[in-house]
């Protein structure tokens, strides 16, 4: 990867109700953060857009510091804009949800509150639009689901997002995904070719994802 440029999004965000209270997930930060280690380990120049993780980045990354998903978006395309990506590796788990109306108060937390939520921007649909040549790799959490359900929504995302890999997880299994050292994947290529790989610490998960990676630009 030497010479390369390479994207990763990381950690959760946060869509807020009012001053302190937010919709987020458990997402620590940790396969994003594994991830720009090794390719940073193999000579690439790696910029991380992180999000409010748990996991504590290594300072010799380039790190872009956000909270919400808008955040979020504006800092990746912000980014695609201005520099030649080869590689993105968008594992950031972005809240899905955001309110249709922020409170400037707290609210008081005897009352009955109704929200109405809206969805957020899907970054990794705006990833191809604005830098075609960029290798996309997405990822995609699913929970519960059977794994040729899990191989099938993997393969709809991938090619609706117009992604080169596409990494699933089903992380309602122990071990796997949210808070975990551990992992395990499927991971979709674009002729639907599916490699899995078994649950082990996401540190060696995200040196094999860079192997792939690189044989496929190769």
């Amino acid at each position: 990867m030497r010479r390369l440029r390479i994207l990763v999004t990381a950690g959760p965000t946060y869509e807020y109700l009012d001053p302190i209270r937010i919709i987020t997930n458990p997402s620590s930060g940790k396969m994003g953060i594994a991830l720009a280690k090794a390719a940073h380990r193999r000579g690439a120049k790696v910029t991380l857009i992180y999000g409010p993780g748990s996991e504590t980045p290594p300072p010799y990354l380039k790190i872009i510091n956000v909270k919400t998903t808008q955040e979020m978006h504006r800092a990746v395309l912000s980014e695609l804009k201005k520099h030649n990506y080869d590689v993105c590796f968008a594992t950031a788990a972005c809240a899905d949800f955001t309110p249709v109306r922020t409170y400037t108060k707290k609210l008081v937390s005897n009352r009955k509150v109704t929200l109405t939520l809206k969805p957020t921007p899907k970054i990794i649909d705006d990833i191809k639009k604005i830098s075609p040549r960029t290798f996309l790799v997405a990822f995609k959490a699913e929970y519960n689901r059977p794994k040729r359900d899990l191989i099938q929504a993997g393969r709809k995302r991938l090619k609706s997002s117009q992604a080169d890999l596409i990494v699933v997880q089903d992380v309602s299994k122990p071990g796997v995904g949210f808070q975990s050292d551990t992992n395990e994947v499927d991971i979709i290529d674009s002729q639907e070719n599916v490699v899995h790989i078994a649950r082990q610490k996401k540190t060696t998960i995200a040196q094999k994802i860079v192997d792939l990676v690189l044989t496929r630009l190769a």
